[in-house]
């Protein structure tokens, strides 16, 4: 018997095992939901961020998908409209972001399980505290994608939505890494035995004022002072706001302000309590302190923090080389001048003996005898 008997006795005996089938066996995928609607809606809980509420109707038809075994070589399958079929088990629903920007670009919003009966659901349902996780927000463009089970693995109904600036009283902060950074400057005092950080700035004007929404005005400044909770060796040294305030101002974001100014209390005590003022010198910190102040304008949107030291312990206790150099350019500033005034006073008294000291005899004067005696006295001679 050769091959080719066989293979045909084979095929043979294919044909007349599936020629017998009644009926096939179809296996049924749940219709494509129809009207499919997206509504934005403020998300409750977060800045400037939204949630989409998805609403379908039923599906009417599912999908019968058989195996077509002798009709197509490559055994594909066949997909056949009927009246009948199970009902939608239940639902998923996908929300990607289609927008290429720092602010849109955020992860895909995934429901599942969503119960067959439903005809409408939220994305995302509520804040996630995870900074990169799902998120909607105003000015970008979205599609929204969503699957009946039991599902065929490539049927599904298909939304594109692209949002405005501002839907529903909430606004896109995409331009807010555009806005000024203050300038700021902040030193430590102390005041009837309480510590206050004397925090000034001034605002200059935007870096990119075309790249940030017209007419665009600021709301308020908000000014902090922090205390540091992780070291400088971590790579991002983090500061838990103790005390902040809210200065307002109404102005064009375009226009420069300030310089302005603040004195924030700290909890923080100095060991001298007096009514007087004290340097900073007097003041006793185990933390760093750091001064804090942002813009915030009229969309709510944060703009970049303006930093600066207000104290540091290490550096109120750590002398510096350039301190040494200092001390030692001091000293030797002193002990030239002594030698200097040593000089100039021995040559002043050396001066003034000179003066009061006695004019010396010329030499052309006669020799006086060393004895006076009257002349009336002979000299006795030989005596």
């Amino acid at each position: 018997m050769t091959d080719t008997s066989i293979r045909s006795g084979y095929m043979m005996f294919i044909f007349d095992k599936y020629s017998g089938m009644t009926e096939p066996h179809g296996v049924q995928h749940a219709a494509l939901p129809l009207g499919v609607e997206v509504h934005p809606l403020p998300l409750e809980g977060a800045d400037h961020e939204l949630q989409l509420n998805v609403t379908w109707l039923p599906s009417i038809v599912t999908l019968s998908i058989c195996p077509s075994f002798m009709q197509n070589e490559n055994r594909e399958t066949d997909i056949l409209e009927t009246g009948e079929g199970p009902p939608v088990s239940d639902y998923s629903l996908e929300v990607r972001s289609v927008t290429d920007t720092v602010d849109c670009m955020t992860p895909m919003c995934y429901e599942y399980n969503i119960p067959g009966e439903s005809r409408w659901w939220v994305v995302p349902p509520q804040p996630s505290p995870v900074a990169e996780s799902c998120a909607v927000r105003p000015g970008c463009a979205y599609a929204v994608r969503l699957i009946a089970h039991p599902w065929d693995g490539h049927t599904s109904a298909n939304v594109n939505v692209e949002l405005e600036e501002c839907v529903a009283g909430v606004c896109s902060c995409a331009h807010s890494p555009r806005l000024p950074i203050p300038q700021v400057s902040a030193h430590t005092v102390s005041i009837h035995g309480e510590i206050f950080v004397n925090v000034t700035w001034s605002l200059p004007p935007p870096p990119f004022p075309y790249r940030l929404p017209p007419e665009l005005k600021k709301m308020y400044y908000f000014v902090s002072i922090g205390k540091q909770m992780v070291s400088d060796a971590h790579p991002s040294p983090w500061f838990a706001h103790a005390v902040s305030r809210r200065v307002d101002v109404d102005s064009p974001v375009a226009v420069p302000d300030g310089p302005r100014w603040m004195l924030l209390p700290t909890v923080e005590r100095s060991d001298k309590r007096s009514g007087e003022r004290s340097e900073s010198r007097n003041i006793v910190l185990d933390v760093k302190l750091l001064a804090r102040v942002n813009l915030i304008d009229e969309r709510g949107c944060v703009g970049p923090a303006g930093n600066a030291t207000a104290y540091d312990p290490l550096a109120a206790k750590k002398i510096t080389m350039a301190t040494y150099a200092l001390w030692a350019i001091f000293g030797g500033t002193c002990v030239l001048a002594m030698v200097i005034l040593f000089a100039v006073s021995a040559r002043l008294v050396k001066r003034v003996l000179s003066e009061f000291r006695s004019a010396p005899a010329p030499a052309s004067a006669s020799l006086e005898p060393l004895r006076h005696h009257p002349t009336w006295l002979p000299l006795a001679v030989g005596a």
